[in-house]
């Protein structure tokens, strides 16, 4: 979760510079990084961190019911001793 928060503010800069069909992506993630935070404000690059915590949770315990499921498999299946 803190880490999310901590990321966001990197990863809404480089969303948009990907989500634009019309610029070229060197040289654009800073400038556009700066442009959020004048036209919107430091909340702006927090845009989108609400449902991001929300997938979290959901993803996190998939991957943890994925890695689980597969270490008691590879256990059972493959490497008896």
């Amino acid at each position: 979760m803190l880490g999310w928060a901590a990321a966001m503010p990197f990863d809404v800069p480089k969303t948009n510079v990907q989500s634009r069909w019309d610029t070229k992506v060197v040289g654009s993630y800073f400038p556009e990084l700066i442009k959020i935070g004048r036209e919107r404000g430091i909340t702006g690059l927090y845009s989108g961190l609400g449902p991001t915590l929300l997938r979290a949770f959901p993803a996190n315990a998939a991957l943890f019911l994925g890695v689980e499921t597969g270490k008691k498999f590879f256990d059972q299946f493959l490497w008896k001793p």
